[in-house]
C-alpha cells in the first residue's frame, strides 16, 4: 500500500491514539482519497504482529450500513468479539460491557475500526459515543477509529452529535486529494507492486491525470488503466499524453451516460 505523508502522518496519530487509550479517532476525507487504505494498514499493523496478538484485540467493520437497528450493531459487535448471545438488547449490551471490561482487566487493549462510517444510521451513531463511555479515570476501554466521507463532518457538527466529536482526540484527522507530485509516487509504486515498468506512461500524462482526477488516487487509477488497455490494443509500448487524453475523454463520456 503506497502512504503518502499525509496518510502516514493520519496513521501515526491514529497509532497514538490507540496506544495511549485516547478513545475516538475520526479519519474523514473524500471519497477515493485513501481512507480505506489507512484503515487496512492500521488492521494490519496491530493483528501481524505476534507481540501486538498478546495485547491488543482488533476488528474491522468494513461496511456498517446494515445497522438498520442499534439491537443489530450490538449483535454484530458482539458476534466479531465472540460474544455469547442473549434474548434481550439490554442483555446483551450488559453481556457486551462485562466482556469489555474483562479485556481492560487483562491488559488487552480492543480496537474498533469501522470503514464507511458515514453508513452508520444516526440511532447508531449516538451508540458509537455511548461504547466510548466504557471507561477508566484514566483510560477508554475500547479504541474506537471511524472513517467516514467528508459529509460526515456536517452530521457530527450537529447539537446531537457534538458530544461524539468532541471525543475525538486530537480532533479531526481529514484527508485531503493528492497533489501532482504525490498522485505521480503512487501510481508508479502501484506499477512496481504489478511488476511493471515504471515509465509506462510519459512524463506529459501526469499533469492531465492530476487535472482530471483532482487528485483522487481511486479515480487516477481509472484513467491509468483505461490508457494502458487503448495503448495495448494500439500495439504501443509506452502511454503518450495524446493516449491518456484520449482515456481520460472515454470514462467521462461512460460517466455522463451513466449519470
Amino acid at each position: 500500500m503506497y502512504l503518502s505523508f499525509q496518510h502516514t502522518k493520519a496513521l501515526k496519530r491514529a497509532q497514538r491514539n490507540i496506544d495511549s487509550r485516547q478513545g475516538l479517532t475520526l479519519i474523514l476525507g473524500d471519497a477515493g482519497v485513501g481512507k480505506s487504505t489507512v484503515a487496512r494498514r492500521l488492521f494490519g499493523m496491530y493483528s501481524s504482529d505476534v507481540e501486538s496478538n498478546d495485547v491488543h484485540c482488533i476488528r474491522y467493520i468494513t461496511n456498517p450500513s446494515h445497522w438498520t437497528t442499534t439491537n443489530k450493531m450490538l449483535v454484530t459487535l458482539c458476534d466479531e468479539f465472540a460474544i455469547r448471545a442473549r434474548r434481550s438488547e439490554t442483555k446483551q449490551w450488559q453481556e457486551f460491557q462485562e466482556h469489555m471490561t474483562s479485556l481492560y482487566q487483562q491488559d488487552i487493549t480492543v480496537v474498533l475500526l469501522i470503514d464507511e462510517a458515514q453508513l452508520i444510521p444516526r440511532k447508531q451513531l449516538l451508540r458509537v459515543r455511548e461504547i466510548l463511555n466504557f471507561e477508566s479515570n484514566s483510560s477508554k476501554f475500547i479504541q474506537v477509529a471511524l472513517f467516514g466521507t467528508l459529509e460526515m463532518a456536517a452530521t457530527l457538527a450537529e447539537p446531537d452529535f457534538r458530544p461524539l466529536r468532541s471525543r475525538a482526540a486530537g480532533g479531526i484527522i481529514t484527508l485531503d486529494p493528492l497533489d501532482e507530485q504525490e498522485l505521480s509516487q503512487a501510481l508508479a509504486f502501484r506499477m512496481r507492486v504489478a511488476g511493471g515498468p515504471e515509465d509506462v506512461f510519459t512524463p506529459e500524462c501526469f499533469p492531465l491525470v492530476a487535472k482530471a482526477s483532482n487528485g483522487i488516487i481511486r479515480d487516477a487509477v481509472d484513467y491509468c488503466n483505461t490508457a494502458m488497455y487503448l495503448g495495448y490494443t494500439a500495439q504501443v509500448k509506452q502511454i503518450n499524453e495524446h493516449i491518456m487524453q484520449a482515456a481520460i475523454e472515454t470514462i467521462v463520456k461512460l460517466n455522463e451516460r451513466t449519470a
